[in-house]
């Protein structure tokens, strides 16, 4: 009877074993985000990863805007909040995965989401103004109007 005993005793330390591994490995899978923060999405295209030649001033200027950005987001923040932006950008992490970290509410969201267009708007015009020809001087170039694509 011991040995019954034993082998249903083994059989059950085994399915118990098995259970425990498994319920850890569910556990530790990622979790797709059911509902993304709206506030807080970006829009990847191909083209915003290609390089883009900017000059001395472009630079300095997008510089200056991104410094702004940051200034009027930590004007939003709270101490913790400040805290935390503040090293996340020193360790060079991306601004939008740090914004979504710090668990923002509403009306943060909505005012980060603000600044984070005005930001976007003044490095398009920064870039529009890019000179077509490298050998102009002029300080407030058009951009050129786009040419038809060709089927």
């Amino acid at each position: 009877m011991s040995i019954n005993s034993i082998k249903r005793l083994s059989v059950f330390s085994t399915i118990f074993a098995f259970a425990t591994i498994l319920h850890a490995v569910v556990l530790a899978a990622p979790v797709p985000s059911s509902v993304p923060t709206p506030a807080l999405t970006t829009q990847t295209s191909p083209a915003s990863h290609q390089r883009i030649k900017l000059t001395n001033q472009q630079r300095q200027q997008i510089q200056v805007a991104r410094q702004q950005r940051d200034k009027d987001i930590e004007a939003l923040l709270n101490p913790s909040q400040t805290t935390k932006f503040k090293a996340a950008l020193q360790s060079r992490q991306r601004v939008r995965t740090v914004l979504t970290s710090l668990n923002l509410n509403q009306d943060q969201q909505k005012q980060v989401q603000s600044v984070l267009q005005t930001y976007n708007l003044q490095v398009k015009q920064i870039l529009s103004s890019q000179p077509s020809q490298p050998t102009s001087n002029s300080v407030g170039a058009t951009p050129s109007t786009p040419q038809p694509i060709k089927k």
